[in-house]
């Protein structure tokens, strides 16, 4: 019969030869392995979120001056805001659902911190809904001349415009 200290010692002897298959150090190096495996892999890095961003923000002042000259200041000042409702909350919820902001600001990093990031993306989602709910609010209460269709459009647009960026970007990455 096996006592705990030799199963305990098979079992620590099956893991470590079965190091070959864990990709990073920590797990290397607690069960006894090579210090080196995670070198094989380069570290993951951020997602480009102020890029995306000043792109969004760049198409909209774009085809704000194009709508400006062509058809008017109402629709210009429409779509701009529109844009704006979408590019200010999202460039919100990237830099703090990625600890890009705030006060653990570049803190989450490995898996141990899986639960803090968790935490952080529901927080930045959070603040992300708000602030596009007051935002719509503030201006459907204080813009007089507005066209609501425009505003809504320009939205979409931009929601759309973000998801055709996340993708291209990301697969370039």
């Amino acid at each position: 019969m096996v006592n705990d200290r030799e199963s305990h010692t098979i079992w620590r002897d099956l893991l470590v030869e079965s190091t070959a298959s864990f990709l990073h150090n920590s797990h290397a190096q607690f069960l006894g392995g090579k210090e080196n495996l995670a070198g094989l892999f380069p570290p993951m890095r951020n997602p480009p979120v102020v890029q995306i961003s000043l792109i969004q923000l760049a198409v909209v002042l774009l085809a704000v001056v194009a709508l400006e000259f062509t058809l008017g200041r109402v629709i210009a000042l429409s779509a701009l805001l529109g844009g704006a409702l979408c590019v200010v909350p999202n460039l919100y919820f990237g830099l703090r659902a990625f600890e890009l902001l705030g006060p653990n600001r570049g803190k989450i990093r490995g898996a141990r911190a899986s639960q803090r990031a968790v935490g952080s993306f529901y927080r930045a989602e959070t603040g992300k809904f708000v602030m596009t709910l007051v935002g719509f609010a503030l201006v459907f209460a204080s813009v007089k001349t507005l066209n609501p269709a425009v505003l809504f459009i320009s939205y979409g647009l931009c929601v759309i415009l973000q998801w055709i960026l996340v993708a291209r970007l990301h697969t370039k990455g």
